[in-house]
């Protein structure tokens, strides 16, 4: 039996064994702990031809650890069909491929896959093995990091249209006039910063809305909210793009403001910042998620919902880049 009719038949209406966890993409150190906690718990408890796939969430992909054929027997056929051309017909080896596949959330995201050696590698020799793991699992994660700096880049150059609309709008306008429209006094000097902070608020809404947009139509669709709180996979799906919604937050303010004269301090504290916002904004997060569960009478706003959680946190980012312009 090659090593296709193998996957073949022991797939075949077989429970696969799942692990996953979220990247954080702050902290490099914790992502390499988890995974190879978790790759060292497999293969403590199940044997080296076991069907698995762990997964790792990152802010604008997913990367599996899993073998070759998983999710497509085509590939594992097309692997043994060149190994065979390479060693010839009498070779006898049928461990099966493990493969580090890499699939960005983008528009344009080419899937990225790389063979590292065989499930029974991993079995035999966990710490060598597992050092080759992590070389191709920390490439695709700085692969996500520059799909994510790229991705605030472009927010970027979009907002300083937007701060010139904002900015020529204001000019025209007298102070009375601004005042109505404002409902508090702006003074020509402030034209500038104020049109800035109203594009990046706006920029903010944009990634705000993507992702309420996500949830809307990937997880609730018809469903109620109740329900996607109820169900694990899409419990933990909401998190993850809460998790994603923050970041690109967060970046957004760094990328955008890392030039300015006291650049450098300002990225460190944002930084440092970051460890106490997340933790509120997953609190909060979670509150009004169970509130909305208890409110079976109302339908849940997922543009609200997240504007609500995402809009004072962008806006005492902001605050923060002030301290550091005066």
């Amino acid at each position: 039996m090659d090593i296709q009719e193998k996957l073949n038949a022991k797939y075949d209406n077989i429970a696969i064994y799942t692990s996953g966890f979220y990247a954080d993409p702050e902290d490099e150190l914790g992502t390499r702990s988890k995974l190879s906690e978790t790759l060292k718990s497999f293969t403590m408890n199940q044997h080296a031809d076991t069907p698995f796939s762990l997964q790792i969430m990152t802010t604008n992909g997913e990367i599996n650890v899993m073998p070759l054929g998983l999710l497509s027997l085509d590939e594992l056929k097309a692997y043994e069909t060149k190994r065979r051309e390479q060693a010839g017909l009498t070779t006898d080896d049928d461990a099966i491929p493990l493969v580090v596949q890499f699939a960005p959330h983008t528009e344009k995201g080419q899937i990225q896959k790389q063979i590292v050696g065989t499930t029974q590698n991993l079995f035999d020799n966990f710490n060598t093995h597992f050092a080759a793991i992590w070389t191709v699992v920390k490439a695709d994660l700085q692969a996500n990091q520059t799909l994510l700096v790229g991705i605030e880049r472009d927010l970027i150059s979009d907002s300083a249209d937007i701060q010139r609309e904002y900015q020529d709008n204001f000019k025209l306008m007298d102070a009375p006039t601004r005042k109505v429209k404002l409902g508090f006094d702006l003074k020509d000097t402030d034209l500038t910063h104020f049109s800035t902070f109203m594009a990046d608020m706006h920029e903010i809404q944009a990634i705000v809305l993507s992702s309420a947009a996500f949830v809307k139509n990937e997880l609730l669709g018809d469903d109620l909210f109740a329900q996607v709180m109820n169900d694990k996979v899409s419990r933990n799906t909401l998190f993850w793009v809460l998790d994603n919604t923050f970041y690109e937050t967060l970046y957004y303010f760094i990328e955008k403001y890392r030039d300015i004269a006291n650049g450098k301090k300002l990225t460190r504290h944002l930084h440092h910042q970051k460890k106490l916002l997340i933790i509120n904004m997953r609190n909060d997060a979670y509150q009004r998620a169970q509130a909305a569960v208890e409110d079976a009478t109302t339908k849940l706003d997922m543009d609200k919902y997240f504007s609500d959680i995402f809009v004072p946190i962008a806006e005492q980012l902001a605050r923060e880049v002030d301290q550091f312009q005066n």
